[in-house]
């Protein structure tokens, strides 16, 4: 009899310590969660979450445009881009732009530091090789979308050709 108690006090014992783990991992997680969500605040789409949109998913989105960039995937790296690199260059023209000078594939992108400049601008510190920018993730329309650098955006406007020939002169082409 005593045998069979103490086999439900350790059964029960065992359950108790099981929730308690869950409760744990529950709580662990939820504030890691709010860590991730930064401070930022003011006019952020709800859709972003109540603390506005994340840091960490303006990275994500710096990185998903480095890795199809190191990869190839010009025209969906393209379709990460904010409405005023759009405006700067047409997907078409991006695709061309990169198949006439092919940029160094396969070689990864890394993001050396990523800073909240305003609840809407995150800049992003990165390096490809001894080549080396910055570029800015901006929350627009309740998504974050990369923005390459104002002197990129300038280059652009000059049309693929130029660009290209630029590009050709400086040895950027693989």
């Amino acid at each position: 009899m005593r045998a069979a108690r103490l086999g439900l006090r350790g059964r029960a014992a065992g359950w108790w310590f099981l929730l308690a783990v869950v409760v744990a991992v529950v709580a662990a997680n939820s504030v890691l969660a709010g860590w991730s969500r930064g401070s930022a605040s003011g006019g952020a789409s709800s859709a972003s979450g109540p603390s506005g949109p994340s840091m960490v998913r303006a990275r994500s989105v710096a990185t998903q445009e480095f890795g199809l960039m190191s990869g190839g995937g010009w025209a969906q790296a393209w379709g990460l881009w904010s409405a005023a690199g759009r405006a700067a260059l047409s997907e078409g023209d991006f695709v061309r732009l990169n198949t006439e000078c092919r940029p160094a594939l396969g070689e990864p992108y890394v993001i050396d530091a990523a800073a909240d400049v305003s609840a809407t601008d995150v800049k992003v510190d990165w390096h490809q090789g001894s080549m080396t920018g910055n570029s800015t993730v901006v929350f627009e329309g309740g998504a974050w979308r990369f923005q390459p650098d104002a002197q990129t955006l300038a280059g652009y406007r000059s049309g693929v050709a130029a660009v290209v020939a630029e590009r050709k002169a400086a040895g950027e082409c693989h």
